[in-house]
């Protein structure tokens, strides 16, 4: 059922292709990133704050003893056919924030962290990239089976988001500041890694990394947010360990 998004994730695999092979260089490492399991799920927390709609959130067990973060809006449409919401490379559920309510209006409204992803488990994945997307794939299935999942709005309709691409190098004169020496000296020697091992490289330093070159996550969120709970979300989701 679930084939029709393989092509969906191929980018995504190739570059875990690459995460896996840096593992064993950060693998070593003493833990020293200011975060755990339990602020990433007080981040999440924050982000949902918002969220009117009643809604509720479970683990759902998949095979390997893997189990997928979820959140259920049903409401008064369950006869309608349930919306499912995927993100993207390093994100999780609570970048829907925005979307949450004016979503489940309409429809029931599932949204999960991928398999390796926010608060899903993070299994060891194939080096090769098209095992790696089959687990995708297969994981995305077995959560639809445990769930009752008929029909969803995924691959009935397949929506694309502001999918994951390479955009055109910024113009230097529409960043807000400069970009500070000490973080281009990291990013030069972090420049050999994939973005998450170089963060997670990066220790106490990650979180002020994540807040001075994105700024844009922050943005994105303004009118409902006016704190640093989007970047604190984003930092927490991806230096949690690759594997626990």
């Amino acid at each position: 059922m679930l084939l029709g998004i393989r092509s969906l994730f191929y980018n995504v695999f190739c570059f875990l292709d690459k995460t896996l092979r840096s593992w064993w260089i950060t693998g070593w490492l003493p833990s020293w990133c200011p975060t755990s399991q339990s602020q990433l799920k007080e981040a999440e927390e924050k982000m949902l704050q918002q969220t009117t709609n009643k809604f509720c959130r479970q683990f759902v067990h998949i095979s390997d003893e893997n189990k997928l973060w979820t959140l259920i809006f049903k409401g008064s449409m369950e006869n309608k056919t349930p919306l499912v919401l995927l993100h993207g490379f390093g994100g999780g559920v609570g970048l829907w924030a925005l979307n949450l309510d004016s979503l489940s209006q309409q429809r029931p409204v599932y949204a999960f962290d991928l398999l390796g992803f926010g608060q899903s488990s993070r299994p060891h994945f194939n080096t090769d990239a098209q095992e790696a997307e089959l687990q995708f794939v297969e994981s995305i299935e077995q959560w639809r089976e445990k769930l009752g999942l008929e029909s969803m709005i995924i691959v009935k309709h397949l929506i694309l988001v502001e999918p994951w691409g390479f955009p055109e190098r910024p113009d230097p004169g529409d960043q807000d500041r400069p970009i500070p020496v000490w973080i281009k000296a990291i990013g030069a020697m972090l420049s050999p890694f994939n973005p998450l091992a170089g963060l997670r490289l990066a220790g106490p330093l990650g979180p002020t990394l994540v807040q001075t070159l994105r700024p844009d996550f922050k943005k994105k969120f303004a009118a409902v947010f006016n704190d640093n709970r989007v970047t604190e979300y984003i930092y927490h989701l991806n230096v949690q360990s690759p594997r626990y």
